[in-house]
């Protein structure tokens, strides 16, 4: 479905002088229906790698790949309805919601410019959405910054999968919950999942939420992949020295190989 072939990103550094490469000689396909997760430190290049994916910067080198074709040679009207097939949700549920929008305007934004469902085909489609997110209906008329985090999230969620994308893309979008609420939505993106067969890629730093969410992970170090694999619930599949850092920094009190995680532990 989406497919990065050797992507690379150069920036120049702010003394102008060369530049840095904050993606390097990335390749991996991302399959209908399947979850992946990209896991690295602050600083390894994730989030330059999200927004490539998305389209929204190009490549220094290579390509990213929709269904065989480059993002990048779109023409506008391909290029806008890319976004009815691969939608973002970002870290700051807060950030990401237009202030000046209530609830429903924020779920509606994309609906109106992607879709341009009638008045009362919108509405529908907005309150089906809520109690998907087990959200009160009340709470279409206030604004983010009177929601909880949690309830922030979940309109995040609604709005991205409000035009029935295939991929989506989190980047970050349970970093800063506490664990309890983080299970809750990663539980919610599970059965959405189930019942729609999206394909997620979750770009995160905490290998913790990657392992109770995805099937496939990719360990990102420098701006490149250093090792992929797929998950089957026991962590000896990591090889990498920089994968079992991560795993032994999340599991201080347990053997990096043990299948017991504290997310899962949360009931």
């Amino acid at each position: 479905m989406l497919e990065a072939r050797a992507l690379c990103k150069d920036f120049r550094l702010p003394s102008g002088k060369g530049t840095f490469r904050a993606v390097d000689h990335v390749s991996f396909t991302l399959r209908k229906g399947e979850t992946y997760a990209l896991v690295g430190e602050s600083g390894s290049g994730k989030s330059t790698l999200s927004r490539l994916l998305m389209g929204l910067i190009p490549p220094t080198e290579g390509d990213v790949l929709l269904d065989g074709k480059s993002l990048f040679s779109m023409t506008p009207s391909q290029s806008r309805l890319r976004f009815t097939q691969i939608q973002m949700i970002l870290q700051d549920g807060k950030s990401a919601l237009d202030p000046r929008f209530t609830v429903y305007g924020s779920i509606a934004e994309p609906l109106r410019n992607l879709l341009g469902l009638s008045p009362a085909e919108e509405r529908e489609r907005v309150e089906t959405l809520m109690r998907q997110m087990e959200l009160p209906l009340t709470l279409l008329s206030r604004h983010a910054g009177e929601l909880s985090g949690g309830q922030q999230k979940r309109v995040c969620i609604a709005r991205a999968v409000s035009v029935s994308p295939r991929l989506i893309i989190l980047d970050e979008a349970v970093s800063g919950l506490d664990v309890i609420l983080r299970k809750t939505v990663l539980d919610l993106l599970a059965d959405l999942q189930r019942k729609n067969g999206y394909t997620y890629l979750l770009i995160t730093h905490d290998i913790d939420a990657a392992l109770y969410l995805a099937d496939h992970i990719m360990v990102m170090k420098g701006g490149a992949i250093v090792e992929s694999v797929r998950y089957n619930g026991n962590t000896d599949c990591f090889i990498h020295p920089y994968s079992r850092l991560l795993l032994e920094t999340m599991l201080p009190l347990q053997e990096a190989h043990a299948p017991v995680l504290p997310l899962k532990s949360v009931i």
